[in-house]
């Protein structure tokens, strides 16, 4: 990606974070690291032909989810045909193999009982009562479905990635009811699971999230409180204007939690990852609430996809080091 093009998606995403957004959120894009580092480098991957029952099924699912893995707008890997014959020319080239069994198993499951009135009588009240019923009983079955993948990424013979799994699902019918469930359908979700899961493994992933902020003044000098309310406010309108209110009142406040966490989340929103991770270590140590834990995480997933990135070249690495305000003073 050209610094032009660059400037113009980071530029876009600006706008988009400028827009109202929901009371008490602030707005953080980033680029988190894929969750292997198995294709590190990896820049083609050619879809060699799947075996088994589901593999083609599988070979479109993965296709779909790699041709998606997009960083602002440009895509991570180049999918090339499995007749590409790149081995041992090109670095950044793999091949990713593998397997989709499943097996389908359609059993007897019992029976089921169902009772139905055959005649009522109607008492002066206007009441019905039924005085005969019969109990019917049907045959109920089993459907039962079990997909097991295995795929691994190679570049040459070298295996760089392998992931497997097992899925399994069932639903019992009965004859008393008309519908009859489908090994196909109970399937595909399995497939698509999979597959996603192999794309988080292999590749980045940019993310827009909106993050609640902390609201809470206790512990705040006096005169900051009403400062730290109209902060609070302007995160709907102004963002940029309440991360530089939050950021003056924690000057003042060092070791008020909501002014640290607020000016953390802002640092990380603007791809201050250094000063991010320095704040959410403090409130760490002064108590490890599951925020500051996943702020702490978020932050360490986005320097880690920068190195990731950075195996890619310059502009992937401009691409995951890049903040919004970079791009509006371009």
């Amino acid at each position: 990606m050209t610094l032009r093009k660059l400037a113009l998606a980071l530029a876009a995403t600006a706008a988009l974070s400028s827009v109202p957004a929901q009371a008490e959120r602030l707005a953080v894009d980033g680029v988190y690291a894929a969750r292997t580092d198995g294709a590190r480098g990896v820049t083609e991957i050619s879809i060699e032909p799947i075996r088994g029952r589901e593999g083609i099924a599988l070979e479109n699912a993965l296709a779909d989810q790699f041709g998606s893995a997009r960083i602002y707008g440009e895509q991570h890997f180049r999918i090339v045909p499995s007749s590409f014959d790149n081995e041992g020319s090109d670095p950044g080239y793999a091949q990713l193999r593998g397997f989709a069994r499943s097996r389908v198993y359609d059993v007897s499951d019992g029976e089921i009982e169902r009772t139905r009135c055959v005649r009522k009588i109607k008492h002066e009240d206007g009441e019905k009562e039924c005085v005969e019923s019969v109990t019917d009983v049907y045959e109920c079955r089993r459907l039962h479905v079990e997909f097991r993948p295995d795929v691994a990424l190679f570049a040459g013979e070298d295996a760089l990635y392998q992931r497997q799994d097992n899925f399994s699902n069932s639903e019992r019918y009965c004859a008393d009811s008309s519908y009859i469930p489908s090994a196909e359908a109970m399937i595909e979700p399995m497939i698509s699971r999979f597959a996603r899961a192999v794309r988080l493994d292999l590749a980045p992933e940019q993310r827009f999230d909106r993050i609640r902020i902390l609201e809470s003044r206790s512990g705040l000098e006096r005169g900051d409180r009403q400062a730290f309310k109209n902060a609070i406010k302007l995160t709907k309108s102004d963002p940029v204007g309440a991360c530089i209110a939050f950021e003056d009142i924690l000057t003042r406040n060092p070791y008020q939690r909501s002014a640290l966490y607020n000016a953390a989340l802002c640092r990380e929103a603007d791809g201050q990852l250094d000063l991010a991770a320095e704040a959410y270590g403090q409130l760490i140590l002064a108590s490890d609430k599951s925020r500051f834990r996943n702020g702490m995480a978020r932050v360490d997933s986005r320097s880690l996809a920068r190195e990731q990135l950075a195996s890619l070249g310059p502009p992937a690495v401009a691409l995951a080091s890049a903040s919004p305000q970079d791009a509006s003073s371009e």
